[in-house]
């Protein structure tokens, strides 16, 4: 469902008006749908079809990350798209954001803004078995985002790896840096701050990123394995029972595939 962005959050797709003659889609939530809301691939797709044969698409990202699989479908989608593409990077894109990030014929990134990659990670249950078929899938997922990084920054996909690894899992870059290493091609003047959201589910958020995403109403941060989501656990009970929405909703983000 298309939604308005309401304090810094949601998705739409703007049509071309006087003055903003390019039509402009904004990605300013997560990727993938739960019960709080997110943004589906399907829905992305389907609107750009309806849009209709246009020359350019402007898209603007601010999105902590999400579902890895619904933002390769998104990322594969701006990559159809007919008319030139441009993406900007108003706050962050961090996880599988990044990697819609690299979809734009041209990508130009805040001053402000911040790009963080690291390997997609899960929470799983099962048996020995099960943590090996995961293991592989994360592993086939991540040599996925890898190749598409390596087209867009001219890097080597070994040499992106080490990167995140050397960075202690999380690789942030602040716009300069990410100009550099090939993740954008240019650092613009923002026209305002971008909100900032979903920072709680990472471990090495730098602290200008940190404070600009405060958010004194958050439930209080959860902690999650090191691992990733490929496929929601399985449970018995639903997990809205008996907790409060900011906790539901801390829970669910922690539990997103983050890459």
């Amino acid at each position: 469902m298309t939604t308005t962005i309401k304090d810094g959050r949601g998705y739409a797709l703007a049509a071309a008006e006087d003055g903003a003659p390019t039509p402009t889609l904004y990605l300013y939530d997560v990727l993938g749908m739960d019960m709080f809301g997110g943004i589906a691939a399907r829905q992305i797709v389907a609107d750009l079809q309806a849009l209709g044969p246009v020359d350019a698409l402007d898209v603007r990202i601010s999105s902590s990350g999400g579902d890895v699989f619904e933002g390769i479908a998104v990322y594969n989608a701006l990559k159809r798209f007919p008319g030139k593409v441009t993406v900007h990077i108003d706050g962050i894109a961090a996880s599988i954001a990044s990697l819609i990030a690299m979809a734009g014929d041209k990508t130009v990134i805040a001053e402000n803004a911040m790009v963080m990659v690291h390997r997609p990670w899960t929470a799983v249950m099962g048996d020995a078995e099960e943590m090996r078929r995961v293991a592989d899938t994360l592993d086939k997922a991540w040599s996925a985002m890898l190749t598409t990084y390596q087209r867009r920054t001219g890097r080597r996909a070994a040499t992106i790896a080490q990167r995140v690894t050397d960075a202690g899992g999380e690789w942030w870059m602040t716009a300069e840096e990410a100009v550099a290493e090939g993740f954008a091609d240019a650092v613009v003047k923002p026209e305002k701050q971008a909100q900032v959201f979903g920072l709680h589910r990472f471990r090495q958020v730098p602290a200008q990123l940190a404070a600009s995403g405060a958010d004194a109403t958050a439930a209080p941060a959860l902690v999650a394995p090191r691992i990733a989501e490929i496929e929601a656990p399985r449970v018995d009970r639903s997990p809205t029972e008996g907790t409060p929405r900011a906790v539901r909703r801390r829970v669910l983000e922690v539990l997103r595939l983050g890459s």
